[in-house]
């Protein structure tokens, strides 16, 4: 009894320590660009490149609806480029986790001053929607009364932190 006892445990536990881990969680990304006409741009190049690790940059071509789509990314930081007639257009830097990132792009001239910048927050692992936040050039929200959870003051100091952080002062 005791024979089979140990066996059974050694089992279970080389069952454990064999097992294969977790894989990589995948992420992915998504979006359309907009051209200088407002109309969507066709047989635009975006390039995916990933900055927090080493590893080849993903090119792709828009559709006819200036749609890009790129799945099946390991979850991490990417540069994502729009490249027009050979010249990078514009370029964002945005943090996947294990869901699909919405990056669109709009290459209409604007005023300059008035350009705000938002970005989509997930509310993964909640079942709140995910909703879009106003942020800084870098992408990093700004702590403003519309931005913020009012419940969370932790929150509230995190963001302050880092836009104080993010502008030098």
């Amino acid at each position: 009894m005791l024979y089979r006892t140990v066996i059974s445990s050694f089992l279970a536990a080389a069952a454990f320590a064999f097992s294969p881990s977790t894989p990589a969680q995948a992420s992915g990304i998504e979006g359309e660009i907009r051209g200088v006409d407002g109309r969507p741009l066709q047989n635009a190049q975006v390039r995916i490149e990933r900055k927090d690790k080493a590893g080849a940059p993903v090119t792709m071509q828009t559709n006819a609806k200036g749609s890009y789509a790129s799945s099946a990314l390991p979850a991490g930081t990417y540069k994502i480029s729009v490249i027009e007639n050979g010249k990078v257009k514009s370029n964002v830097t945005v943090k996947t986790k294990a869901s699909t990132a919405r990056v669109d792009f709009n290459l209409k001239p604007s005023a300059g001053a008035n350009v705000k910048h938002y970005v989509l927050v997930s509310s993964a692992g909640t079942h709140l929607p995910p909703r879009w936040v106003e942020a800084d050039a870098n992408g990093t929200p700004i702590a403003r009364g519309t931005n913020m959870d009012v419940a969370s003051a932790a929150l509230a100091q995190d963001m302050l932190r880092r836009q104080t952080n993010n502008s030098g002062r």
